[in-house]
């Protein structure tokens, strides 16, 4: 039996699907299980959800028609087999070690619901959200004194930002209501807190709530359909405290309820202290129509005999038509690479690999998946990087080259770490870059790849084995 059962329920959600599961696999924690429900989406997010179950052996996909976000959840919790029950949303993302925080402080105090800080995403900026400052094991009226005081935070109505025993909400039958669209976490927590004994509030944000326009959370909160499901949970509210002889005694806090807006943003202590996420992370609501998630969809150009990569950002839109790198025909990639090795202008894929082959060049991208306006590298947002060392096992590289800053940039934040290169920078051979002619884009590159010094240029299979000769005679006499 896994300790934790994370319970994460997807439905079209492939624009963030990736973030969300990339946080979830750097968990450090093993000892969980990782259930993907597709509720029958029509985008690629099952696609999605297969290639993380194929990479990760937490990761379950369970692929179920369309019904709703709490079934799908009651679905989760009915095949979950953990100790622990943790939800999700697809289009929000843990923290490096959420899950260890949360675990170690549960099992620490042997408590019956966990509820941690978490970080409200708006755009391109995030704060702490936070509620409960209290660090010692709380019992059930004094949980509910606590929350009497923000009847309506978000802090204490969603499922997220919670760990609780799977057994006690086995024993007593606990769902998910799914005749409701919205509030439906507030009414399970409702139920879940009259059967707990022990709660414990962690000060450490786990999670990042993704709030964006058109939400349920920032549509329905004025509706007549929420008022209507309000006065519902009032009355849950009123019964919970009347079973622990509290209503009256906070009474005007919990009718006021009803009355005050549930959103995060509306209720309960903010950190002042906004942070700003990384540019490349986020896309403007103004812009979202514009944006097209996009896969690579073509193998990366090498051998065993390969000894340097070229990795450019992402393929542009003729690239994609074509199937292959660099095919705008205004890019200077192929002209530049024709000079330096002295060949003629290849014309076709054939020729293009058989070029890079000969003279032992790898190319790829940096980029394996990314949301993008048409070509423009500068818009790339949501960059998923290529699985690069993969191609290092299985050849001789060992020198690395980024075509333009965007992909320099990139691999910096996403490859280096993990393929353990530095790269080099070389000059866009974008048309966008001009100012730099054919003739000085040339000169640039081969002093980059090829060095300074008289030794042949490594794009010459001679003159490479005659650098590594070089070099290892240096290293005998002293670097001389």
């Amino acid at each position: 039996m896994p300790c934790v059962s994370l319970i994460i329920p997807v439905y079209n959600a492939q624009r963030y699907l990736r973030r969300c599961l990339d946080s979830v696999v750097k968990q450090d924690f093993m000892d969980m299980e990782v259930l993907l429900l597709n509720d029958g989406s029509r985008d690629k997010s099952l696609e999605i959800c297969r290639e993380y179950e194929a990479a990760d052996l937490r990761i379950r996909v369970i692929d179920k028609e369309n019904t709703g976000v709490s079934d799908t959840r009651n679905t989760g919790i009915r095949l979950a087999s953990g100790k622990y029950l943790q939800f999700m949303d697809s289009d929000d993302w843990l923290a490096d070690d959420a899950v260890e925080s949360m675990v170690s402080a549960a099992e620490r105090a042997d408590c019956d619901l966990l509820i941690a800080d978490f970080y409200r995403v708006k755009q391109d900026r995030y704060v702490e959200k936070r509620h409960i400052r209290r660090t010692d094991v709380m019992n059930r009226e004094e949980f509910a004194m606590e929350m009497a005081k923000e009847p309506a935070d978000f802090y204490y109505g969603v499922m997220w930002n919670k760990l609780y025993r799977r057994e006690i909400v086995k024993r007593h039958g606990l769902t998910c209501d799914a005749s409701m669209n919205w509030c439906e976490d507030f009414l399970f927590n409702l139920s879940y807190i009259r059967y707990a004994d022990r709660f414990l509030a962690i000060q450490k944000p786990v999670y990042y709530y993704m709030k964006r326009k058109g939400s349920l959370v920032s549509t329905e909160a004025v509706s007549t359909d929420a008022v209507r499901v309000k006065f519902g949970l009032l009355e849950r509210y009123r019964e919970l405290y009347q079973s622990m002889g509290l209503y009256e005694e906070h009474r005007l806090k919990i009718n006021a309820y009803i009355v005050a807006i549930a959103r995060d943003g509306g209720a309960g202590r903010m950190n002042p202290r906004k942070k700003k996420l990384d540019p490349e992370d986020v896309i403007p609501e103004e812009e979202t129509s514009r944006y097209q998630h996009v896969e690579h969809t073509f193998d990366p150009v090498y051998d065993q005999n390969s000894r340097i990569l070229i990795l450019g950002t992402f393929p542009s839109v003729k690239s994609r038509e074509q199937n292959f790198y660099y095919g705008h025909p205004q890019n200077r990639f192929w002209k530049v690479l024709a000079r330096l090795t002295d060949e003629e202008l290849p014309e076709t894929v054939e020729e293009k690999k058989a070029m890079l082959l000969k003279h032992h060049i790898a190319v790829w991208d940096v980029i394996a998946a990314c949301d993008i306006i048409g070509s423009s590298d500068s818009s790339i947002k949501n960059a998923v990087p290529a699985d690069i060392p993969r191609i290092l096992k299985d050849s001789r590289i060992t020198k690395i080259f980024a075509n333009g800053d965007k992909a320099y940039r990139l691999y910096k934040k996403h490859c280096e770490k993990a393929v353990g290169i530095k790269a080099v920078k070389l000059p866009s051979s974008s048309p966008a870059n001009a100012i730099f002619t054919l003739d000085r884009l040339t000169d640039a590159w081969r002093e980059l790849i090829c060095g300074r010094d008289e030794i042949r240029c490594s794009l010459d299979p001679a003159g490479f084995q005659e650098i590594v000769e070089h070099a290892e005679h240096c290293l005998q006499n002293g670097g001389k």
